[in-house]
């Protein structure tokens, strides 16, 4: 009962006091109430409603937007469309409906703060956001870098430009914001995109690029003299972007090519010197100095010059040298017999068949030159020809075959090699004594499986010396050369004179060399062991 008397007492002041207030502000909007950014307090209905549209007119009627550009849409295109008077008739609501102490702490509110109604309206968002896409469809833009072209002697500059990026939920998000508030502006929400290529920039290398056009080059060398026009030079440099700036440079390829004319008349290639051949007569045809441009020189001294005015340029020439100057091959020139061997075929076998076959031959090889260190092949030469059937051992017999008779011209060779000091890299021996020649002295072939071989081991060239004498049946052989003061000597012993298990003669025989050079002995021995069969007739 002690708390009740305080209950009632507080109760009562407060009905007096909302009696009071609500006498006070009988037929207007309690204060601290607004709508919108529009304060409605102390106004009745129909000043609200006339304040409020007063207020909001421009937004009644059409939507703002500013930014990078202004854009004007009416309320209907942006689905807005606002109810004023159920607006007024909820601020004017505001602290008398609801509870007791609902309406008091509405009062208490707009009292010490503010309360704000949302404005009734109608609103579309699909409408305004078609409208916002439209306007982000104009403004967006990729930035535009600035460009230097050069077209013969003239350089232009593309400007750059900046470009824009829309923030449409932003933008979106501020249309909301337009229409709660009622004041239909609207910020347009973006990013300005600048270009890593400027203007500024493009027109400095442009300036670059002019300079180095700016006139023709006059080159000079080798006692001419050539002109450059600046398309040409325009054509020779190369405008690169890099790290938001231009670099202008020579492109050294494309001078190059402009000055095809210069190089092509100074560049001269050296003349070797080589040899005539007649007979065993070699003569020198005498070498010529050629000329080149030091290429890297010429455009680095170019290229370090030209963007500083620089307008002539001494071309940078050398003089190219022969690899064989007359001097060395007259050093290299063969003079001397350095060794000769000779067989005769009357001996053996004079079918027409095989001496064609033995000149052929002869003549393939006759007349060769042998580099210093280049190995000789019989068969690489040889084998370019045709042949007459003749008779040749095969599978040791005596048959017919194209070519019959090279191996006496093969075997001739070969021992005038030895005797000339040379290395042999490849002989093989007969299967059988042929009369023609001492066993352990000859050498077969066989195109495409046995070759004989020899290595010119002097300082100069060999030249190979294959000669037929069709009166005395002479096969002549002989080695030319420096002089090498070389003596061999040869000679073939027997080891072995037997039977097979059929009988048929079987022998083997030793082959010995002597090689002396300048006197003293490089080689005395055993040079190697053939064996020699029966030599069966064919059928």
């Amino acid at each position: 009962m002690a708390i009740a008397g305080p209950i009632l007492i507080v109760c009562a002041i407060v009905a007096v006091l909302a009696a009071f207030d609500y006498s006070m502000n009988s037929g207007q909007i309690y204060r601290g109430v607004s709508a919108g950014s529009v304060d409605l307090g102390g106004m009745t209905p129909a000043q609200a409603e006339a304040a409020i549209r007063e207020e909001a007119t421009g937004a009644l009627q059409e939507v703002n937007f500013t930014g990078p550009e202004e854009y004007t849409f009416s309320a209907e295109e942006m689905g807005i469309d606002y109810d004023i008077a159920a607006t007024v008739e909820e601020a004017y609501g505001v602290g008398r409906e609801g509870g007791v102490f609902a309406r008091i702490s509405d009062r208490f509110q707009g009292m010490y703060g503010n309360l704000s109604v949302e404005p009734d309206v109608d609103f579309e968002p699909e409408r305004s956001r078609s409208q916002v896409e439209s306007v982000a469809s104009e403004l967006n833009a990729e930035a535009s870098e600035a460009e230097v072209d050069i077209v013969g002697p003239e350089v232009a500059v593309a400007d750059s430009a900046e470009g824009y990026s829309m923030d449409t939920r932003a933008t979106m998000e501020n249309v909301n914001a337009a229409v709660e508030d009622m004041d239909g502006e609207v910020e347009i929400v973006g990013e300005v995109l600048t270009p890593e290529l400027l203007t500024a920039e493009a027109e400095r290398a442009a300036e670059q690029a002019r300079g180095a056009m700016d006139g023709q080059l006059v080159v000079s060398g080798a006692g001419e003299e050539w002109t450059v026009s600046p398309a040409a030079i325009g054509a020779s440099l190369d405008v690169t972007a890099e790290g938001g700036d231009f670099q202008v440079a020579l492109d050294r390829q494309a001078m190059r090519e402009n000055l095809g004319v210069v190089y092509q008349t100074i560049n001269q290639a050296p003349v070797e010197a080589s040899y005539d051949v007649n007979g065993t007569d070699v003569s020198v045809s005498p070498s010529q100095e050629g000329r080149r441009i030091e290429n890297q020189n010429f455009l680095e001294d170019i290229e370090a010059n030209i963007f500083g005015g620089q307008r002539e340029f001494q071309i940078p020439v050398a003089v190219a040298q022969p690899e064989m100057t007359t001097e060395q091959a007259e050093a290299m020139r063969p003079t001397e017999l350095l060794g000769e061997y000779s067989t005769n075929y009357l001996t053996y076998d004079d079918t027409p068949g095989r001496v064609t076959n033995l000149e052929v031959g002869s003549d393939a090889v006759n007349g060769q030159l042998v580099a210093p260190g280049e190995v000789f092949s019989f068969n690489a030469l040889a084998s370019q020809y045709e042949y007459e059937s003749a008779g040749a051992i095969i599978d040791g017999q005596v048959d017919e075959a194209d070519g019959g008779g090279l191996c006496q011209v093969s075997s001739t060779l070969y021992m005038a090699a030895n005797y000339a000091g040379l290395e042999i890299v490849e002989r093989h021996p007969h299967f059988a004594e042929l009369p023609y020649i001492q066993p352990g002295f000859d050498a077969t072939v066989w195109f495409g499986a046995l070759d004989m071989q020899f290595r010119n081991t002097t300082d100069g060239y060999i030249l190979v010396e294959e000669t037929l004498d069709e009166e005395s049946g002479e096969v002549y052989s002989a080695i030319h050369g420096v002089p090498q003061n070389v003596a061999v000597e040869m000679d073939a012993q027997q080891t072995l004179d037997t039977t097979d298990a059929e009988g048929n003669p079987v022998t083997e025989w030793d082959t010995f060399k002597t090689v002396s050079r300048n006197g003293q002995v490089e080689f005395n021995g055993l040079y190697h062991t053939d064996r020699y069969e029966f030599l069966e007739p064919g059928e």
